[in-house]
């Protein structure tokens, strides 16, 4: 009955080697696989179990189907055989499998502001961090979510569910070389803000109206100096309290919000 379902397939995507290979990715949660319906990507294939299949989310799921240009094939498979592929302690029973980079059948995510707002994170290792940080990015309608170095990949299940579906409506992208994408930023005449612990300007003093770049580091660590020496300004979020430091995806936030209040001030979007 289940002979066609893809189940090894999608179970050995967990692994980086073999999204790379395939260069396939899964996305798994009811309304992660909603958002990327909705968002027109292309889809392979969306499997659920019989259990979800007749609930509300699972009608509302096919309806969605129906409505896709490019929806993939639909499998209806066991509880049994879902968990079996599932990368989760608490499956919900719907995944879809997708190619990567996503191909927006229906145009890409389109700009929301004038002038550019990129988000870039060094090393970010934490893959609830960074489907965190591309949620945020998603929320203020930030350009382009640049994630490198020795930053958990973007494309991974992990990221994609952290990100609740958001990463479908941000432009995402993976670049090894740190600096060459820092480079490329500030020949194009975007800012680089460049997040330290202490003796940053205050993110009140920045000018988030011209093109402005976040630049996040690693969980431990913080940015290395090679890419503290770039060209930019070094920004501190003030801690008053006891904390040493913001988790970064809570320091993404605090930035990101910062700059869509003096966005919205300056009548830029």
């Amino acid at each position: 009955m289940y002979s066609n379902v893809p189940w090894r397939l999608v179970k050995s995507l967990s692994r980086k080697k073999e999204r790379e290979k395939t260069n396939l990715t899964v996305a798994e949660g009811p309304s992660v696989v909603i958002n990327a319906l909705e968002s027109g990507i292309k889809i392979n294939a969306v499997i659920v179990t019989e259990e979800f299949a007749g609930t509300d989310r699972g009608r509302k799921l096919h309806r969605a189907m129906t409505q896709h240009p490019s929806p993939g094939k639909y499998f209806v498979v066991s509880s049994e055989l879902y968990n079996r592929m599932s990368s989760t302690k608490s499956p919900q029973g719907a995944l879809c499998l997708l190619n990567f980079p996503f191909c927006f059948l229906s145009g890409e995510p389109q700009d929301t502001w004038k002038h550019s707002l990129d988000i870039v994170g060094v090393d970010v290792q934490d893959p609830g961090n960074v489907g965190t940080i591309i949620r945020n990015g998603a929320c203020v309608g930030a350009s382009n979510i640049i994630m490198c170095g020795q930053s958990a990949d973007p494309f991974s299940p992990k990221v994609i569910r952290a990100s609740v579906g958001m990463i479908f409506k941000v432009r995402t992208m993976f670049q090894e070389d740190s600096m060459s994408v820092l480079q490329n930023l500030h020949e194009s005449g975007t800012m680089l803000y460049k997040t330290v612990p202490r003796k940053g300007i205050m993110p009140w003093e920045a000018n988030f109206r011209s093109p402005s770049a976040l630049v996040l580091g690693n969980e431990g660590q913080g940015l290395g100096p090679d890419v503290l020496e770039l060209p930019g300004t070094c920004i501190t979020i003030p801690m008053p309290g006891a904390a040493e430091s913001l988790n970064v995806a809570m320091a993404c936030s605090a930035l990101l919000y910062e700059t869509v209040r003096q966005r919205i001030m300056a009548g830029d979007i």
